[in-house]
């Protein structure tokens, strides 16, 4: 996907996503747990089935994924929305991860990478306060407010950087592809090793 575009539509996802969590937290809330449940429910069901057609060895592991699903179905129950809340976090994360990629590319200008980096965690932060402040029914959703605010705030900053993405302008490297380019290092570096023990 083109690096533009790519920044556009995680923007995007970031701006709607926290716009969500802030208007409409109880709604999203209730939305995440449906999809817990549902995705909890089927996954159990699955280990079930493969532990009771697999052979007997193999069946013990999964009898102990269902155990494992079963038990945070409890922790669920006895404690609502606890890992509904551990879901939207996940998203969260992403949207962290699509304002680390805007920020890895505002480091890349000479003239004001530092100013930009410092403009979104500031902006964060007082609109956060803001929200908590003199919105007093943010407070009662305290995790989806702040979830929703640094989703917001990436996001907007994710669009910004992909609209000032030039034709041709070199990009800095992903985290993604950071990490697969590690890992390639390492393992043709242990392979480089093993062929000189072999010697």
């Amino acid at each position: 996907m083109d690096a533009k575009l790519s920044h556009l539509l995680k923007g995007l996802t970031g701006v709607i996503f926290g716009g969500l969590a802030l208007v409409v937290p109880a709604q999203v809330l209730a939305f995440f747990t449906g999809v817990f449940w549902i995705l909890l429910i089927g996954a159990f069901i699955l280990c079930i089935l493969v532990a009771i057609t697999a052979h007997a060895d193999e069946s013990i592991f999964w009898f102990l994924c269902s155990a494992a699903l079963l038990v945070v179905g409890l922790v669920e129950l006895l404690f609502p929305e606890t890992m509904s809340l551990i879901f939207i976090l996940v998203v969260g994360f992403l949207a962290l991860y699509a304002g680390y990629t805007g920020i890895s590319y505002a480091l890349t200008r000479p003239q004001s990478k530092y100013l930009m980096v410092i403009v979104v965690i500031a902006s964060s932060i007082i609109l956060f306060l803001i929200f908590i402040t003199y919105v007093p029914v943010m407070r009662s959703f305290f995790i989806m407010t702040l979830v929703g605010t640094i989703s917001l705030v990436l996001g907007l900053f994710a669009i910004l950087m992909g609209l000032s993405i030039k034709e041709g302008e070199i990009l800095p490297v992903t985290p993604r592809t950071f990490i697969i380019r590690t890992c390639q290092i390492q393992i043709n570096s242990a392979d480089h090793n093993d062929g000189k023990e072999s010697k």
